[in-house]
């Protein structure tokens, strides 16, 4: 009885983390299929990635980011150990499935008429809530933040995560700006921006 009733608030906690990381992928990756992609738009992060790699590459985007994803988490296993490898596990896998999906299942674009700054907006609230559904929980997806843990402990060591996350994001920027132009860098800005606050919000409270 009492091993059951232990076992009662794990199984609980489990529930709620897969609600949360089932939210947070499928309001993420319609923000990335419905808004960012359709909009010819980019961002910071491996999505920025990604969508370099597109424009050079004749693949699909979430095969793009699939790809990266795994990427990323055999560099983490390799470079970082199986502890930091561990955290980002589940959303490597989960977080890539949902993209296949809604860039394979037909689905209607938030916006009614092609507008970038809107767009860009958008991407960014919905990012940042993404975001802040995974980081609540004590998960990550992943992505640049874990590019930059490996730089930052085996090249920068002297520097702070933030500031090498920081150039790691504004590298990614630019170089979208390069590929589809400085106005395209700029809204991917507005996305980058927008997307820190909004996960500040929804982990901090709107005060923050």
């Amino acid at each position: 009885m009492n091993k059951k009733a232990g076992r009662r608030p794990a199984i609980k906690k489990a529930l709620i983390d897969l609600l949360f990381l089932f939210v947070g992928c499928a309001v993420g990756t319609y923000s990335t299929m419905g808004i960012l992609v359709p909009n010819g738009l980019s961002s910071g992060g491996i999505t920025g990635i990604a969508r370099i790699l597109q424009k050079v590459l004749p693949v699909d985007f979430s095969i793009v980011y699939y790809a990266e994803a795994l990427l990323v988490l055999l560099a983490c296993f390799l470079l970082l150990g199986g502890k930091e490898a561990r955290k980002i596990l589940l959303l490597s896998v989960l977080y890539p499935a949902f993209l296949v999906f809604f860039e394979h299942v037909p689905i209607h674009g938030l916006l009614e008429t092609k507008d970038l700054t809107l767009a860009a907006v958008y991407c960014g609230v919905f990012s940042g809530i993404s975001n802040g559904c995974f980081f609540s929980r004590g998960y990550s997806s992943g992505g640049t933040d874990t590019i930059a843990k490996i730089i930052q402990k085996k090249l920068l060591p002297q520097m702070s995560l933030s500031k090498v996350l920081l150039g790691l994001d504004a590298c990614i920027i630019i170089a979208s700006g390069l590929f589809y132009g400085r106005n395209i860098a700029l809204y991917a800005l507005i996305t980058t921006v927008i997307s820190a606050k909004m996960t500040e919000a929804i982990l901090y409270g709107f005060e923050s």
